[in-house]
């Protein structure tokens, strides 16, 4: 009875105290956290100081770096980015070299083994050395800022608390790294779709793959006008589906990627944030000639991936002080000293992705020498695990298929493809000068647009471009090893458009270019250009804009493009909807239609969803035929891209016989058969007027851990709320991408400019810049480019 009294009273004491000890942990993992928030007042000590550097903030975590020379404002800001984003810095080196296998154990090798095939660290560590004496001065410099900035803590970063983790210092090769991560955000989508595309060729035929792939259409806005000539269409003796077997069924979300193909999660990426995205940005550009104050106006965003905090970080460089000092204004890129986009001034300048063919793919001969290197992959928690990486004159074998290998060529592998030429655009103060140096930049590729104090605006491809062998040479086709030595441009020979005469100019990922030019650059899987065509038209409609005009066209809903195919889908309702009661409610709902991509438009979504099931069965029944069970295999299945838009179209309004798939009686049939499906999947209930737009397209903008640990996203998260918006109209919005920043400014009346982000400024939740001015970016709001009042400073001096 003793016994049995003892543990009654200490099962009574454990449940009385179990509250107080969950209490204790509590408190201890908040302390824990919030001894690793960044400083915000006081003194500092960074090493290599000139002289003392001001760090302030203003209300939204604004950086204001003031120092006496770029060095000194390079160390500074170093110091910020690690305090504020370190964890997030980490993530972005780890991941490019494919190292994320250290921080979260074997959760991430097979990530890490994609990655680590390319060896960017042991390239870039070699790279490192051949940078010019002022590159690497500069690398240093902030590298000394970050590791001051990381030791300067009271507490490692609260991620590595969670993780049971140490962070490890930064090096100059890491920044390097952050480039390379911008090259595989940016470009590997466009390198795993061209594998595809090469195998389609192979398949399907020239003519066939023509009229699968085709290049241009009635959507081009490119800046020289040209518009590309439509494919001729297969014969029936090239392509008949109207006696085929059955294809697959279409799915309204797309599979994952060919187990055989060199998929880096670009691709699925894409697929989970929009069936039809691509990874790009807008920008435009008008003239002092059409300005309402004689000034150029420039309006940049980049579509990207969204999430807490934001990729940029806002900042404001002052460097030196009185009529030789400088103020640059913009964002950063956290892992880079750069102002990535901004203005200092004098000129302002923005990107878009610029998709050019930058990489090749080398079939490997049966009998080639290869070179084999070991790779070692540190696993957090587990033994470490050892890889071979096999190269064909330094290209590595990236895919496999049916018994052949393939070895990637791409132009990110090539150490003249990093430098810090970016960075000089503090200095530039004239588009003539901004565009010669983004020719020579050493960065990924991107539509450059810049506008300078004397109303000039211009364009031209920066990054560095290597000599292309001419579309038909290269595009969607596999190469011999000798085919794929490529000898770099010289950048005077690089396209540029300065001072267009009517004083306008956009980019939208769209083609740019024709002729010579065009050839140049090679197609990597340029964006239709519905975007650009209605950027443009908003440029041209009036004689005169202002920030005000300019900046409302990032808010621009109108769904021109799908207007298109509305009208197709209202004429083939209306064919029956007199017998058939949810047809008549289709034409009911279409009529009504105010066009736009609006959160509260059940409209839109519908024609949306059966858009793109109409063009997943086109493309199904069209491509079976080459490319068999593989459409069948949702791991394996080859997707369309954005331009196979042209020949499904013409398909719809031409309605050739021997295109019409063996299921349906006529096209009208096929049209009907996607709308019921569609409204089958978006409506359930059947209740399809509160299947709004904004229901499948609320914003998901979360933290990193919180999609590990989905029990933090109510703390870490940012509250999710409709959108309007979309991907082929000026205003792209998706639940977790969309406009990584909105810029207008004209150089010279930054007061008047403005700079909205989504996600906040610090990844610190207990930060006070946590998610600051989001919810403007979320409303539309124009935030001021520049900094407000200095409410926080930081000292700096050296240590």
């Amino acid at each position: 009875m003793k016994g049995k009294s003892a543990l009654r009273r200490w099962t009574v004491r454990g449940l009385i105290g179990l509250p107080f000890l969950l209490v204790a942990l509590a408190i201890a993992i908040w302390a824990g956290v919030r001894a690793s928030l960044p400083q915000l007042d006081g003194d500092a000590e960074i090493p290599g100081l000139s002289a003392p550097v001001s760090l302030g903030r203003d209300a939204l975590g604004t950086l204001v770096v003031e120092g006496r020379t770029r060095l000194d404002v390079a160390r500074g800001l170093g110091f910020a980015h690690a305090q504020e984003r370190f964890f997030e810095m980490d993530l972005t080196r780890r991941s490019a070299a494919g190292e994320l296998s250290a921080l979260f154990g074997d959760k991430a090798l097979e990530r890490d083994r994609t990655r680590r095939v390319h060896r960017l660290r042991a390239r870039l560590t070699d790279r490192f050395e051949q940078l010019s004496g002022e590159d690497r001065l500069l690398l240093l410099a902030y590298t000394e800022g970050v590791n001051a900035g990381l030791h300067g803590l009271s507490m490692r970063p609260w991620q590595y608390l969670l993780l049971r983790a140490k962070p490890e210092d930064w090096t100059p090769v890491d920044s390097l790294l952050v480039i390379s991560e911008m090259y595989f955000m940016l470009q590997a989508g466009s390198y795993e779709s061209g594998f595809d595309r090469a195998q389609l060729r192979e398949r399907a035929g020239d003519a066939v793959f023509d009229w699968l792939s085709p290049r241009g259409g009635r959507w081009d806005a490119a800046l020289d006008g040209s518009q590309s000539p439509a494919p001729a269409m297969p014969t029936p003796a090239q392509l008949d589906v109207s006696r085929a077997a059955s294809a697959p069924a279409p799915s309204s979300s797309a599979p994952a990627p060919s187990s055989s193909s060199p998929a880096s999660g670009v691709q699925a990426f894409l697929r989970d944030v929009a069936p039809d995205a691509v990874l790009g940005s807008n920008n435009w550009a008008v003239a002092g000639s059409r300005s309402t104050h004689g000034g150029a106006i420039l309006a940049d965003d980049m579509h990207l991936g969204l999430g807490v905090p934001s990729i940029w970080y806002r900042a404001q460089f002052q460097i030196g002080a009185g009529p030789s000092g400088l103020r640059a204004a913009g964002v950063t890129l956290p892992g880079l000293p750069a102002l990535v986009v901004g203005s200092n001034g004098t000129v302002a300048w923005g990107f878009t992705n610029a998709y050019g063919q930058w990489f090749d793919w080398i079939e490997v001969p049966a009998d080639a020498k290869l070179t084999t290197r070991t790779e070692t992959l540190e696993v957090h928690g587990g033994p470490a695990v050892t890889m071979e990486v096999h190269e064909l004159g330094g290209d590595p074998i990236v895919a496999t298929e049916g018994g052949r290998r393939f070895a990637l060529h791409w132009i990110a592998h090539q150490g003249a493809a990093y430098n810090l030429e970016l960075d000089r655009m503090l200095q530039v103060r004239h588009v003539s000068e901004a565009l010669a140096l983004a020719q020579r930049a050493g960065m990924p590729h991107q539509n450059l647009l810049a506008a300078d104090k004397d109303g000039q605006i211009g364009w031209t491809i920066a990054g560095r471009l290597w000599a292309q062998p001419g579309l038909p040479g290269a595009y969607a086709r596999f190469v011999a090893p000798s085919a794929a030595r490529r000898d770099w441009l010289d950048p005077d020979r690089a396209p540029q458009v300065l001072s267009p005469s009517q004083g306008q100019l956009w980019t939208a990922n769209n083609r740019q270019l024709d002729g010579a030019p065009g050839e140049l650059l090679g197609d990597g899987g340029f964006d239709l250009g519905a975007r650009a065509q209605q950027i443009r038209d908003r440029l041209s409609a009036r004689d005169k804009h202002d920030e005000a005009s300019i900046g409302a066209i990032h808010h621009d809903d109108e769904a021109r493009f799908l207007k298109t195919w509305s009208a197709r889908m209202l004429a083939a309702a209306r064919t029956d909807a007199a017998t058939t009661p949810t047809h008549r409610a289709f034409v009911q709902l279409l009529e009504n239609w105010n066009g736009r991509a609006d959160a509260d438009s059940a409209a839109y979504r519908l024609v949306r969803q059966a858009r793109l099931r109409v063009l997943d069965t086109l493309w199904d029944a069209w491509t079976t035929p080459a490319l068999g069970e593989r459409q069948g295999d949702p791991k394996r299945r080859m997707r369309w891209r954005n331009q196979f838009e042209y020949s499904a179209a013409r398909a719809l309004d031409e309605r050739p016989a021997h295109l019409l798939p063996v299921a349906y009686a006529d096209w009208d049939a096929l049209v009907l058969a996607q709308l019921d499906a569609a409204a089958r999947e978006i409506a359930p209930d059947g209740n399809l007027g509160a299947a709004t737009w904004g229901a499948q397209n609320a914003s998901r903008i979360q933290h990193p851990l919180a999609k590990a640990i989905p029990a933090l996203s109510r703390w870490l998260d940012m509250p999710s709320v409709p959108q309007s918006g979309d991907s082929n109209l000026p205003h792209v919005a998706g639940p977790a991408f969309g406009q990584s920043e909105r810029l207008v400014v004209s150089p010279g009346r930054e007061d008047h400019g403005w700079l909205s982000m989504p996600g906040g400024q610090s990844g610190h939740p207990m930060s006070p810049f946590y998610g600051a001015g989001h919810q403007d970016w979320v409303e539309g709001k124009p935030t001021p480019l520049l900094a407000g009042p200095v409410i926080h400073r930081i000292t700096a001096h050296r240590d």
